[in-house]
């Protein structure tokens, strides 16, 4: 997939960013592109090889269309997902295999899992952390994708959260 100045994408765990220019450089003897990516949640800039992006997992941000696919998703019970909900260790090991991949289906079932886990006991310290994580790279990409405001985007999640594991 190629990217051109000035497009919104998504780090895979690392959030929403935008490309700022595509370099060339010699490494070790060879010319290598790289996008230059400004990164929003901690406005910080990494270098990523153009050839690696697929790898990497570098996608564009979803549309308005797939928001509401999100929305959805993220408020309708699913028994399947909740059944994952097993011992710790080896929920936490699923979860963070699931954060790894960037699809944003599946940082938002990594939220919905840990939210209902959450409103029954108190999560794990590194769950918490990943909980946090998901719920951030949830709330920059929507609200890039719909151009609105991030406080407004939380409450949407909030509610949608509600409908699925109930009060």
């Amino acid at each position: 997939m190629q990217f051109k100045i000035g497009d919104k994408v998504v780090y895979p765990n690392h959030g929403l960013g935008v490309i700022e220019q595509i370099k060339t450089q010699d490494i070790c003897g060879q010319r290598m592109e790289f996008y230059q990516l400004h990164l929003q949640e901690n406005n910080s800039t990494v270098l990523i090889p153009v050839q690696n992006t697929q790898t990497i997992g570098l996608r564009r941000i979803i549309d308005r269309k797939e928001v509401r696919g999100l929305m959805h998703s993220l408020q309708c019970a699913n028994p399947e997902l909740m059944a994952a909900c097993k011992e710790w260790k080896s929920r936490f090991k699923e979860t963070t295999e699931k954060m790894k991949t960037g699809r944003i289906s599946d940082v938002a079932d990594v939220l919905k899992v840990l939210a209902s886990i959450n409103s029954r006991k108190t999560l794990s310290f590194r769950e918490k952390k990943m909980y946090d994580r998901a719920r951030m790279l949830l709330v920059s990409e929507i609200a890039a994708a719909e151009n609105t405001r991030g406080d407004l985007v939380e409450q949407k999640i909030d509610q949608a959260l509600l409908k699925a594991i109930g009060p």
